[in-house]
């Protein structure tokens, strides 16, 4: 939120300038991101009244003026400004004066004319551009000779606050006064008067509430008899200027000012475009409203609306609709100021693409309170500058719909404990007292009743955070933990999934960390079958589904880096993906996954060796690292798969005991334009839950007796996997066959098209003896059998 520093002082103000009080709000939680002045250094620029102009004798273009600057004579001016003319009062630097960029004035000779001093557009003193090709022209009744710093109070500063969602009190001048006024030791003062506003006049505009639980308190009152003509005042657009807000008209501008100066959001009608009583309630599936903006959109059953007899007229809590909108020929105004239940607005704005300032404030929750003190203060505020009649207020109020304050019990040694440092009762209760909350000591400590503009008080650590804040996070002693420390007990065969991401980490890849959300269309296209959960109120429309796969933000990043001219991709990520299950009370079954990506050269580039991609089998390579951390390699079984995000010629699915644990392969080339990615890319993606037991370590002895080995080379079909052959290979049962290992599959003479060569190393030790040759044969004997028997292997 953006706010004038002068116009928070008219509150309260403490002794700091610009720079102490910035960070004092950043300590106390009110970060600020940064303070701008309003207007660009510049000294001796005062009110300059245009008393004559005569054309420059030599210049087409320039004018020769006489200037009243406020002292015994008036001095002469060359001045090629276009709108310049005789009884205008303008910004005029007189000799000696320095303008931003350090230009300074001195006396001059225009084509021959002398000069002595400068009248001044807005940029040329630091201002925005007003759009106006020529002087800034000040208002008739500017006293002449005053300082032009004073008379538009430009010695301002534009403060910048990032306030976090739980603090919706501080939308508003009011509320950051009250928080500056509780940190320091200014005064508290409110700038203007109270003033009940309402008329004797009944006002002839009706309203029926049909939704109380969303707006439980609603305030209308009309106004007649104004001056159409009336504009709104200087001191009015100059606030709303420096708080990020343009002028549109006066009430607009008034309802925008109310917004800033108390945190109300408000609304006026046209009532001359009002058809019957208006009505809130909730929207027909179908109908339509053009907004303010002239925007159409179609609203659903959920969405809380403004209407009367002819249909939708605004979104409440969020946007008025164009039809009812007042305009410079409004004659009577219907002022609405109402109180929203935050969960009724809540993501509303966002559902059609808008988002306001009103509905952010509503989002975030509105003192309940207010409205009475907003609408009197808006109706003060354009009585005062267009006249009017104002009638009585209809008011509907339903006050068990309305907010309840929280009442909280603190108890003094939760202060101690939590913060650190004893702080004297007295000083708790000013704290509360200064911040707008009721006290009331117990036998404990304290009962603390929120006031209605905190709707962020629950729970007592609320309650701690506000005396921190107050006091000073920097103020609190540094004190060493004291805390019991008990070792939970840590299995031994318990995997680290820090360990797991360090393995290929070392092995070439990067981690990535993408969000939990991904586009529908994306995930319908790498998992088409898989039933995945819609947000309600997504982020953006590329991430509204909650993903079945990591597949879709690891692509996304692959992307990111191709697109940065980054050939050579290897990532990997860790997280959650979300089936949709409605028998969960979250509505969703969530898995912790491990997957990763490879694209580009197999091995970064080098002199001594030649460049290849990455495939398949470089892929499996870095699966089976991880698999073989876990020690589950010996177990996992790698089998041909029908997979609708990868290839169907180079996909596995990663299978233990049957069941399966992961899938990798190449990316579907169908999907290699739709993800974004270029070239052939590489996944997998494996069950956490299927990493996270390894091995205890056991010692045994090294066998002092030779090792003996015998290599096989097996004739089978083609079609065989090898994994088949080694699996009926060990199932031999023997106490001396210890290992057994591939080293050549051969296809080519000799050998039938349909069928390859598999040749292995047998290799046989026992721990106590030395092996005898007729051992040896006889269990080769019986693996020939069992791989005839098994896969129809045949000794080549």
């Amino acid at each position: 939120m953006k706010f004038s520093e002068n116009w928070l002082r008219e509150w309260t103000n403490p002794q700091w300038d610009t720079n102490e009080l910035s960070e004092a709000l950043s300590l106390a939680g009110l970060e600020v991101d940064g303070a701008e002045p309003v207007a660009g250094a510049f000294t001796n620029v005062v009110v300059g009244h245009v008393l004559s102009i005569e054309k420059h004798p030599d210049a087409d273009k320039l004018n020769v003026t006489q200037v009243d600057v406020g002292e015994d004579e008036p001095v002469q001016i060359v001045c090629g400004a276009k709108n310049v003319v005789a009884g205008m009062k303008a910004c005029c630097a007189k000799v000696g004066a320095v303008l931003p960029g350090d230009f300074k004035i001195k006396k001059a000779k225009l084509r021959g004319v002398p000069s002595h001093g400068m009248l001044c557009g807005a940029t040329e003193i630091g201002l925005p551009d007003d759009g106006v090709d020529g002087l800034f022209v000040l208002p008739d009744d500017a006293p002449v000779g005053m300082d032009v710093r004073a008379y538009l109070d430009l010695n301002d500063f534009t403060i910048d606050v990032d306030l976090t969602p739980n603090r919706a009190d501080c939308f508003s001048v009011l509320g950051l006064a009250r928080d500056v006024f509780a940190i320091s030791d200014a005064d508290f003062t409110q700038p203007f008067e109270d003033k009940e506003m309402s008329g004797t006049t009944a006002c002839s505009q009706k309203v029926v509430i049909a939704e109380p639980q969303s707006c439980p308190k609603y305030l209308g009152c009309m106004v007649t008899g104004f001056d159409t003509q009336a504009s709104t005042p200087a001191w009015m657009v100059q606030k709303l200027q420096r708080s990020g807000l343009r002028s549109l008209s006066l009430v607009v501008d008034i309802t925008n000012y109310v917004l800033l100066e108390l945190g109300q959001p408000m609304h006026a009608f046209d009532m001359d475009c009002l058809n019957g009583d208006i009505q809130v309630r909730m929207a027909n599936s179908g109908e339509k409203l053009t907004t303010l903006d002239e925007k159409e959109i179609t609203l659903s059953e959920n969405t809380l609306v403004i209407a009367d007899d002819s249909g939708v007229i605004a979104l409440a809590g969020i946007m008025g609709g164009l039809s009812t909108s007042v305009t410079d020929s409004t004659t009577k105004i219907f002022f609405e100021c109402a109180h929203f239940a935050r969960l009724a607005i809540t993501g509303k704005a966002r559902q059609y693409g808008l988002h306001t300032d009103s509905s952010m404030r509503f989002e975030r929750g509105v003192d309940p309170k207010l409205p009475e003190r907003a609408l009197n203060r808006a109706l003060q505020l354009f009585t005062e500058v267009a006249g009017g009649e104002v009638s009585a207020v209809e008011s509907i109020v339903s006050d068990a719909d309305l907010p309840k304050a929280a009442v909280i019990d603190l108890r003094r040694q939760t202060i101690a404990s939590r913060l650190g440092v004893e702080i004297a009762d007295e000083k708790v209760e000013q704290i509360f007292k200064d911040l707008g909350f009721s006290i009331a000591a117990t036998d404990s400590g304290w009962s603390v009743t929120a006031p209605s503009f905190r709707f962020d008080m629950a729970i007592e650590m609320d309650l701690i955070e506000e005396i921190g804040r107050v006091f000073g996070y920097n103020n609190l002693p540094e004190t060493p933990v004291m805390a019991p420390m008990t070792l939970n007990e840590l299995p031994e065969s318990e995997q680290s999934l820090n360990a797991l991401k360090t393995g290929l980490v070392q092995r070439g890849y990067n981690e990535v960390v993408t969000y939990s959300f991904v586009a529908e269309d994306k995930q319908q296209a790498i998992a088409p079958n898989l039933p995945y959960v819609l947000l309600k109120n997504p982020i953006s429309d590329d991430m509204k589904a909650m993903r079945t796969t990591l597949f879709p933000g690891i692509l996304q990043s692959v992307a990111y880096n191709q697109n940065r001219q980054q050939s050579r991709v290897r990532l990997f990520e860790t997280g959650l993906v979300f089936y949709k299950n409605d028998s969960d009370p979250t509505g969703a079954t969530q898995i912790p996954m491990f997957g990763g990506a490879i694209v580009g050269p197999a091995l970064a580039s080098g002199w001594d060796m030649d460049s290849r991609n990455a495939d398949f089998y470089d892929l499996k390579g870095d699966v089976e690292t991880l698999l073989s951390m876990s020690h589950q390699l010996d177990k996992v079984r790698f089998e041909p798969c029908q997979n609708s995000a990868l290839h169907p010629g180079q996909s596995a699915s990663i299978t233990v005991d049957g069941k399966e644990i992961g899938v990798m392969g190449q990316l579907h080339p169908q999907l290699v334009k739709t993800m974004g990615v270029s070239g052939t890319v590489f996944m997998f993606q494996i069950r956490q839950d299927a990493l996270m037991t390894m091995a205890v370590p056991s010692a045994n002895a090294i066998s002092k007796f030779p090792e003996m080995q015998r290599d096989l080379a097996f004739v089978v079909e083609e079609s065989l996997p090898v994994q088949n052959l080694i699996d009926a290979v060990v199932s031999v049962k023997s106490d001396i066959l210890q290992s057994v290992d591939i080293f050549d599959i051969y296809r080519g003479q000799g050998i039938e098209d349909t069928q390859k060569s598999v040749a292995i190393t047998l290799r046989i030790q026992h721990q106590d003896r030395t092996l005898q040759d007729e051992e040896v044969e006889s269990l080769v004997l019986e693996i020939l059998a069992a791989a005839k028997q098994a896969v129809n292997a045949e000794l080549r």
